[in-house]
């Protein structure tokens, strides 16, 4: 066991024990007590890294890196101050492919490496049609992607790791639901939203994200309605990509929506009808348990929306929607709903 009081006078420091003593200030979500989450530095630019169908760049930046070799090894800075460049491969005359640039922490005295460096690495990817990435090599922080197009097809396009380093209790910036998952999340871990309007802040409160905004939306088509019938959207499909943090509310059941989280919700209920003439007036409501939460009665018209905002829900509750056409010919509607929950 070593104990290290961080450079006290006179009490000389191997460059390991400097490393594991800054490890209090590093931010939270890497799982490594004396490590952290590797990143650059918050406000580096998307295009620090850019690349021709010749040569690729990474301009002057900086990072903090943990290549995770030794459980004690901590975390390594990192900064260039003038351009690196490299060779990139020759784009290939039938497939497209997907490289990689790199920087690889080699440390002898904590790794087979057999050396002390920190070089920008370039790898390229599989030229059989999947456009698969290589392989990140072990003690390495990705720096982005460059995407290249087959021979004559244009310039190749570059996607910089959006992962960012912060020190200790600063919310850690995140750029999708994905990178926030794969952290290690301990109670009070807060991530900063750069992916959502505003950029809210979401904390881990032990169960869920506390502040997560959340929506959910199904869809369904071409559903038959007939005259003086309470009807419904029957079961809806999910709409993923307009969806956010999909999976807490459910629709498995004709009509019925049911929450797995208890909050506060918004219902926007939307209806295209397809009739030629137009749809008669129609009724819609909101109803749980019986209780009808609200209503509107709508005039003739080939489009309606229904909104019902501030309906608190317990987990596993179930709300119901409904209308009914009082007059005019059976139809058939498109029908979007939209379900939030507030932070």
């Amino acid at each position: 066991m070593t104990i290290v009081l961080r450079m006290p006078d006179g009490v000389p420091l191997t460059a390991q024990q400097e490393r594991q003593a800054w490890g209090a200030v590093h931010g939270g979500g890497s799982g490594r007590q004396l490590g952290g989450r590797s990143g650059f530095r918050v406000g580096t630019p998307s295009n620090v890294l850019t690349a021709t169908s010749t040569t690729w760049t990474l301009g002057a930046c900086s990072a903090m890196l943990d290549p995770g070799a030794q459980t004690h090894q901590g975390m390594y800075g990192w900064s260039s101050d003038t351009n690196v460049t490299g060779t990139m491969r020759p784009a290939n005359a039938t497939y497209s492919r997907k490289d990689i640039v790199y920087i690889q922490v080699n440390d002898s005295d904590m790794d087979t490496s057999g050396a002390k460096t920190a070089p920008v690495l370039y790898a390229y990817g599989a030229e059989d049609g999947t456009n698969a990435l290589p392989t990140l090599p072990p003690r390495s922080f990705l720096v982005g992607t460059i995407s290249v197009p087959i021979a004559g097809g244009g310039s190749p396009t570059v996607v910089r790791n959006p992962a960012v380093y912060v020190a200790a209790g600063a919310p850690l910036p995140v750029s999708s639901d994905t990178e926030r998952d794969a952290l290690s999340k301990y109670d009070g871990l807060s991530v900063r939203r750069l992916d959502i309007s505003g950029r809210p802040v979401e904390t881990w409160d032990g169960t869920d994200w506390v502040g997560a905004l959340r929506h959910v939306e199904y869809y369904n088509t071409q559903i038959g309605v007939p005259n003086n019938t309470p009807f419904g959207p029957s079961v809806m499909t999910l709409d993923g990509g307009r969806s956010r943090y999909p999976g807490f509310v459910t629709n498995t059941t004709n009509d019925l929506f049911t929450p797995t989280q208890a909050g506060v919700y918004t219902f926007s209920w939307y209806q295209v009808w397809n009739a030629p003439n137009g749809a008669g007036p129609c009724f819609f409501a909101i109803d749980r348990g019986g209780v009808r939460l609200a209503a509107e009665q709508k005039p003739a018209a080939y489009e309606h929306t229904f909104t019902v905002a501030n309906v608190f829900l317990y987990a596993g509750e179930t709300v119901k929607l409904i209308f009914v056409q009082t007059s005019g010919n059976s139809i058939s509607i498109d029908h979007r709903v939209r379900i939030t929950k507030q932070p």
